[in-house]
């Protein structure tokens, strides 16, 4: 079936939507680290956000992989993957197995590689805002992936920033195309 560059597009803005909504809540969940410490990540509230994220991610996944990306491979094998392990990981974590943070972490680590297919895509679009956004949007994600074993020994702030940048970009992607 075909699709225009319209219905890509649609596409993508509502996976971009998804993401950005999940970005806010994964703010409520760093900024419960950083004040609580971390064990707030088996607090009753973080769990609940924590799931609402994962399925979330699928929401995500779907419009993402619904657009005809580039190098679709990454979005369509990376991000799947990332849903099995942060599943388990979630699991574990509501048993309260901290083993469940480290699986989280590690599905976590293929965002940014599902996310190459997203940023190749986006970068293909005319206009230089658009283009600024997609490097915020996607640096953003790295800066918040490498900060999350940091969490793990108690800093949440490289995650917290990498959040906030990655938001920035989606926030304008969004609002300009």
């Amino acid at each position: 079936m075909f699709m225009s560059n319209v219905d890509i597009w649609g596409y993508v803005k509502l996976g971009n939507v998804v993401s950005v909504a999940a970005a806010v809540l994964i703010l409520v969940v760093l900024f419960g680290v950083a004040l609580m410490g971390l064990q707030a990540i088996f607090a009753q509230w973080a769990l609940a956000i924590m799931w609402v994220l994962w399925l979330m991610g699928i929401v995500a996944y779907v419009f993402y992989a619904s657009a005809r990306l580039r190098v679709r491979a990454l979005m369509v094998y990376a991000a799947p993957a990332a849903l099995a392990i942060t599943l388990i990981g979630l699991v574990l974590l509501t048993i309260h197995s901290f083993l469940g943070a480290d699986l989280i972490v590690l599905g976590y680590f293929l965002e940014p590689i599902a996310g190459v297919s997203l940023y190749l895509t986006l970068l293909g679009i005319e206009g230089r805002l658009i283009k600024a956004a997609t490097h915020v949007f996607f640096w953003g994600a790295v800066v918040f992936t490498v900060g999350l074993p940091i969490i793990l020994v108690k800093d949440p702030y490289i995650s917290i920033m990498g959040d906030l940048i990655k938001l920035i970009g989606l926030v304008i992607l969004i609002m300009f195309k």
